[in-house]
């Protein structure tokens, strides 16, 4: 596949009808307002010129719940992107939003403009975690959006977190296996951070939360992950994204710069661990079996590396996804 390049433009809290309580895109971003036309076009040449090939650029505005700006504010975003497309500098447009924020009323806003992937910030498939992070929408709500995007043939990806205010690590691995029966095209699963300015702050200064370990986090992500993947959908993202300075906004819980590369490392753990007595592994993979600061060294046999392009199990080319699966089991059992 194709390597894509995205150009972020964060329009912080746009369309939020409320403050969810692990939310603070200002200390998320360092951005105070909308950006307006001289900023769009700054973070759009910054960007670009990073990027080594200029044929496969998308813009995605983050931070926002998009769909719930005003009509003009939307246009006025979606409308300059679209002049990036008609001179054939990008491919298409992103964005994330929330549930009760897709319908037709909007699809038909849309269906103008070449949207490439819509991100839904889904959380949790439990009402009562959704209540208790004072999300804007419900269960049924996300049911209803993805039903609305697949009859519309939209192509979306959905967003997890973990740790949140009434989530168990039952519901959170629950929520996973949902998200892995929808057609999704991709996934994202973002532990709590507890940030400075949010709610969550206030709640667990007054000890009303506790936020989740980095190594707790970790097992569980690695988990949904494996969840999600073993049904060919791709976690694209694992850990919140934060850039230099704005790191310091963490008040506390489970960061990580490395956060995906942990995740990643521990499963590898799990497939060599389970799997080893029948597993081969490309050369060319090896670095990221010993994994993040070579924490998979220690149960390394150098003899399950060789000079093939494939894995191999039971000496049979076998995908991760069916190594997912494999290993799911075994995990459960």
């Amino acid at each position: 596949m194709k390597k894509e390049y995205i150009i972020p433009i964060f329009i912080p809290h746009g369309g939020c009808k409320r403050q969810c309580v692990f939310c603070n895109e200002y200390a998320a971003t360092g951005l105070k307002e909308f950006p307006k036309r001289h900023k769009l076009e700054e973070e759009y040449n910054k960007y670009k010129q990073y990027f080594p090939e200029k044929n496969n650029i998308y813009i995605a505005f983050y931070g926002s719940t998009f769909t719930a700006l005003k009509e003009k504010e939307m246009k006025y975003y979606l409308d300059w992107a679209d002049e990036k497309i008609k001179k054939n500098e990008i491919k298409g447009i992103r964005f994330s939003t929330s549930p009760e924020e897709i319908n037709y009323e909007k699809i038909k806003i849309l269906n103008d403009y070449k949207i490439s992937v819509i991100e839904v910030g889904v959380q949790s498939f439990f009402d009562d975690v959704l209540k208790h992070s004072n999300r804007s929408h419900n269960v049924k709500d996300i049911f209803n959006a993805i039903d609305i995007l697949d009859k519309n043939n939209y192509s979306y990806g959905l967003h997890l977190m973990t740790g949140l205010p009434k989530s168990t690590f039952e519901k959170e691995i629950k929520s996973a296996e949902i998200l892995s029966k929808t057609n999704a095209k991709f996934a994202r699963i973002h532990p709590t951070v507890v940030l400075k300015g949010s709610i969550l702050e206030e709640y667990e200064k007054n000890n009303k939360y506790n936020p989740e370990s980095l190594e707790e986090a970790i097992k569980k992500t690695s988990k949904m992950t494996i969840k999600i993947e073993k049904e060919n959908i791709k976690v694209i993202r694992l850990g919140l994204c934060l850039y230099g300075k704005e790191i310091n906004n963490v008040y506390s819980g489970p960061y990580h710069k490395s956060f995906g590369d942990l995740v990643r490392t521990n499963i590898n753990r799990y497939i060599l661990t389970y799997l080893k007595d029948d597993l081969k592994i490309p050369k060319s993979m090896k670095s990221q079996f010993i994994g993040f600061k070579k924490r998979n060294k220690d149960i390394i046999n150098e003899n399950i590396f060789y000079d093939g392009i494939c894995i191999k199990y039971k000496n049979k080319s076998i995908s991760l996804a069916d190594i997912y699966k494999i290993i799911d089991k075994k995990i459960e059992d």
